[in-house]
């Protein structure tokens, strides 16, 4: 069923890019997607504030190859290659600065299923001069977050309902359960557009083909509605490339919903159709039309296993909604904060943590790191990171209260804290492993294989955990402010309100050592006198 690729054509979002007044500030965010590259560049207008100034997308086989080969074939590398050329071009022409414009770019994280993919990151970097970052599980569950937040102020319904969000991605679908407009649970499993359909691409497009793609999401769909059977879901939101890109060929309603009939009718549709057919009707590419069959069949079956009375199917363009929100960092995504630390303390819960505690070290740990913020100089993420780790650093007594931190940190390794990319798991789960006992040793796993700068971080944030966790010594929240001064040899911290800090002085002598490592500052703690 696989075509061969179209020729390069570049059609962006004026017909005069050139035009648009040069911008020192313009940046660029390139997609390597299952069956395109995109590029979206902007203007920044502030941090997390950006204004599209042109849009590009190229067809490329990545799934395809993935799935039907279990590597990328040399013409889909070298395709690769000549789009990301030419969109470093368009880049700089717009910028029209001789400083260089940022350019990240990601990939979609079925690549990493290629068993060629370091050969071809490597070309691209010495080829393009771009580094390639893989989005894994918790990035694409930050991205759907951040389309599910969009939904909920133009769909009101998704405030009131049991509402499941299913993204049918090309080779895992996501869900998230809102309740009341909240994230109350969610889960991934495999199961995905491109590699259902690879595995089937040899059936002719039929009924015949319709039940194969049944048959072969059967498992991952029974685990996604035993996830959700008790949830009592009325409404569904379906987000995805290719459910998007042909949702104005599905009838609505007058409040934008659409029936399962409506979805079945297009199925129907779509199964007497070729290749061809299927490019001119819908105005897709050939990867896309190979894939739109699937992708149409997986979300029908979901639906038709929750029975929901509605399922609303976004307006908004897929691909340009991604690329956005890739500059929208976790730190000022306010409303994502509050789910992760949700998703934590959900961890810390099942594993039985004395919550009280964990809070009280949560809040002392980011007094600290904001009050020597001129001292430590680490970003609104790394704050996150450290509240999280405050929240899990004695998850590890569930195991055992010996060696506890080892334990936190091997239960955070195999947990999923929601949206929280794999990078940042692994420093979470550091963090608490250095919140008590030895120090980080160069010979320590995944330690050892961070760069200088991320062990820095790594240190850092755990410093500032020891000692919090050495002020909440006594677990009944006898420490609850904290003033940082900060001497030529020492950092004075000051208690109000606790007149005798014995107990808080001895734990520091064995927590304050990081610390002191670090930034060559003696800890030495003043109790309130007046007290």
């Amino acid at each position: 069923m696989h075509q061969a690729s179209a020729p390069l054509i570049f059609t962006p979002m004026s017909s005069d890019p050139l035009t648009i007044p040069p911008s020192p500030h313009v940046s660029a965010t390139i997609h390597i997607g299952a069956s395109s590259i995109s590029l979206l560049i902007f203007h920044e207008i502030s941090p997390g504030s950006v204004e599209p100034i042109d849009f590009l997308e190229q067809s490329v086989p990545i799934a395809h190859d993935v799935f039907s080969r279990g590597k990328l074939t040399r013409s889909t590398v070298e395709r690769c290659v000549t789009i990301l050329t030419r969109y470093k071009q368009s880049i700089a022409e717009l910028a029209g600065s001789p400083e260089a414009p940022t350019i990240r770019v990601v990939a979609t994280n079925i690549l990493s299923e290629s068993t060629n993919k370091e050969i071809f990151l490597n070309r691209i970097h010495i080829s393009c001069g771009l580094d390639v970052e893989i989005l894994d599980d918790g990035e694409m569950t930050r991205l759907i977050y951040l389309k599910t937040r969009r939904r909920l102020s133009d769909t009101p319904s998704m405030r009131s309902l049991n509402t499941l969000v299913v993204h049918v991605g090309p080779g895992n679908t996501r869900a998230i359960l809102l309740q009341k407009g909240r994230i109350t649970s969610y889960s991934s499993y495999r199961m995905g557009v491109h590699r259902t359909g690879e595995n089937i691409a040899n059936n002719e497009r039929s009924n015949s083909y319709r039940k194969s793609v049944r048959a072969q999401i059967k498992g991952p769909l029974d685990s996604l509605v035993e996830e959700f059977k008790d949830a009592d879901i009325e409404h569904i939101v379906l987000i995805g490339y290719e459910i998007q890109l042909i949702r104005d060929f599905i009838k609505h309603h007058k409040d934008k919903s659409c029936s399962e009939q409506a979805l079945t009718d297009l199925c129907d549709k779509v199964t007497t159709k070729d290749d061809d057919e299927i490019v001119q009707t819908y105005r897709v590419d050939y990867q896309t039309a190979e894939a739109i069959l699937p992708a149409l069949e997986i979300n029908l079956a979901i639906v038709n296993a929750f029975e929901a009375r509605r399922v609303h199917i976004p307006e908004s363009d897929y691909e340009q909604g991604l690329l956005h929100d890739l500059n929208i960092t976790p730190s000022l995504s306010g409303e994502f904060t509050k789910e992760v630390i949700r998703s934590a303390e959900k961890i810390a819960k099942k594993y039985r943590v004395h919550l009280p505690h964990a809070r009280q070290v949560s809040k002392l740990s980011l007094q600290l790191f904001d009050q020597l913020q001129d001292l430590h100089k680490l970003s609104n993420h790394d704050a996150l990171l450290l509240h999280i780790a405050s929240i899990l650093h004695e998850c590890g007594g569930f195991i055992s209260n010996r060696a506890h931190h080892k334990h936190s940190q091997y239960i955070i390794l195999n947990s999923e804290i929601f949206g929280l990319p794999r990078a940042d798991v692994e420093m979470v789960a550091l963090i608490t492993r250095y919140h008590r006992n030895s120090l980080p040793k160069p010979s320590h796993p995944i330690y050892k294989d961070l760069n200088m700068q991320n062990r820095m971080r790594v240190s850092k944030l755990a410093s500032l955990l020891r000692i919090a966790d050495a002020l909440e010594r006594s677990h009944t929240n006898r420490v609850t402010e904290l003033e940082i001064r900060v001497s030529r040899r020492r950092l004075h911290i000051y208690l109000p309100r606790v007149a005798d800090a014995h107990t808080e002085r001895l734990a520091m002598k064995s927590k304050g050592d990081l610390f002191e490592n670090i930034f060559g500052l003696e800890i030495n703690l003043v109790e309130d006198k007046l007290s």
